[in-house]
C-alpha cells in the first residue's frame, strides 16, 4: 500500500506542478506554482518561500530553491509529501526505500515528458 502511495504522490506532484505551468494565469511560472501548491491537501503557505507539510502529528518545511527551478521544486515536494504522510510508524529503511521508489517514478515521468517534448 505505501510503495503505490509513494507511486501516487509523485504522479500527483508531477501533474500539479506542471498543469500550473500550463496554466493561464497572468502571473510568472514561479508564482503559479507556488499558489497552486498552498492550494494543496495537507499545505499551507507561511511565507513568501516556505510552505508547510502537515498530516496528523506530523509536519515538514519546503524552502523552495532559488534559483526557481520547477523539476527540482517538484522533486522537493514529492519528497516532503512521502515522508510527512507516509512517515508513521514505518522505519528508516522503508522511508529511504519508499523516497527512493518515488524520485524513480518522477525521473520516468520527466524522461517521458522529455521525450515527447523532442518529438
Amino acid at each position: 500500500m505505501r510503495t503505490f502511495r509513494a507511486r501516487s504522490t509523485a504522479e500527483t506532484t508531477f501533474n500539479f506542478v506542471r498543469d500550473a505551468l500550463l496554466s493561464a494565469d497572468e502571473h510568472d511560472a514561479e508564482t503559479r506554482v507556488l499558489n497552486a501548491l498552498e492550494k494543496q491537501r495537507g499545505w499551507s503557505r507561511r511565507s513568501q518561500t516556505e510552505f508547510v507539510c502537515t498530516f496528523g502529528d506530523r509536519s515538514s518545511v519546503l524552502t523552495v530553491p532559488r534559483p526557481f527551478d520547477p523539476d527540482q521544486l517538484a522533486r522537493l515536494i514529492t519528497r516532503v509529501e512521502v515522508n510527512v504522510f507516509l512517515g508513521g510508524g514505518a522505519d528508516d529503511g522503508l522511508m529511504r526505500e519508499l523516497q527512493s521508489l518515488a524520485q524513480r517514478e518522477l525521473q520516468k515521468l520527466f524522461d517521458a515528458e522529455d521525450e515527447l517534448t523532442l518529438q
